[in-house]
């Protein structure tokens, strides 16, 4: 059977136990350094309020999430990183239905907000940023607010999660293991939403799972993102541009489902005979 570990087995585990490491190390680094510079300096504190100063931050979290795990796959190219990293491999079928799914796991979410379950339905980023901040006007924070949660942090989030640490983990461990311990990983980024509620953490371990399954079964990285920004959307209250999206992929996901019942007619004389 065709599995991540087989099509991975370039990317070892110890790799990925030192990726992890180094952007827990980054990341702590980098989160006292502004914790301590906010309190000490308020030119600072202003400037990291302001549209460009959210802007760098975010920037910087970002190439963590991108330049880390290129250097620890120790791959001579970009390019050379793209097919184990799942992208080079289109949205799948099961990857836009599992993205249904993702916003079934966002309308839990939503409905437990209403029941008081969660102590708060908005996103959380070590270094992210608050759309209502002072110095933002609602048009020039929204959209880059919402880009930047639902196709730029999604990408590099996934290309680190699944399109490295995932396969790497999986070319020595079962899929369980590797599941959880990707779910771990990201409890530790995404704290700052999940040590307030259970069912928070419940919400996002299964979003991460079901990311991790997709990942697994189709091996595209552009899957697991299409699920993620889906979800993002839903979370975001952006219910109806959350379905637009997915029927947007609908003509090229019949496309798929045409191509394969032709493969399957065209093949199946040969079978008879």
């Amino acid at each position: 059977m065709d599995t991540i570990a087989k099509r991975q087995s370039t990317w070892k585990s110890r790799d990925a136990w030192l990726c992890v490491l180094a952007l827990i190390v980054f990341w702590s680094i980098i989160v006292l350094s502004l914790r301590f510079a906010t309190r000490s300096s308020p030119a600072f504190s202003h400037w990291r309020a302001t549209p460009i100063g959210k802007g760098v931050l975010d920037i910087i979290g970002n190439a963590l999430w991108v330049f880390v795990p290129l250097w620890f796959s120790r791959v001579e190219a970009v390019r050379d990183f793209l097919e184990p990293a799942g992208l080079r491999r289109a949205v799948s079928i099961f990857g836009w239905c599992a993205a249904w799914l993702a916003i079934a796991i966002a309308f839990i979410g939503a409905y437990g907000g209403s029941r008081g379950l969660t102590a708060s339905s908005r996103l959380h980023h070590g270094i992210g940023f608050d759309a209502s901040g002072g110095g933002w006007s609602f048009f020039m924070a929204w959209p880059y607010f919402t880009l930047s949660r639902v196709v730029i942090g999604p990408f590099c989030e996934e290309v680190t999660t699944r399109g490295f640490l995932y396969p790497a983990f999986r070319g020595s461990y079962s899929f369980l293991a590797s599941t959880v311990i990707i779910i771990c990983f990201s409890t530790y980024y995404h704290f700052g939403s999940v040590w307030h509620s259970l069912f928070i953490f419940g919400c996002l371990a299964s979003l991460w799972a079901l990311l991790c399954i997709v990942r697994e079964r189709t091996g595209s990285l552009w899957d697991c993102l299409l699920c993620h920004a889906v979800y993002n959307l839903a979370v975001l209250q952006l219910w109806i541009s959350a379905v637009v999206v997915l029927i947007l992929f609908l003509p090229f996901i019949m496309g798929q489902i045409w191509a394969k019942r032709r493969e399957t007619i065209l093949a199946a004389p040969n079978r008879v005979a």
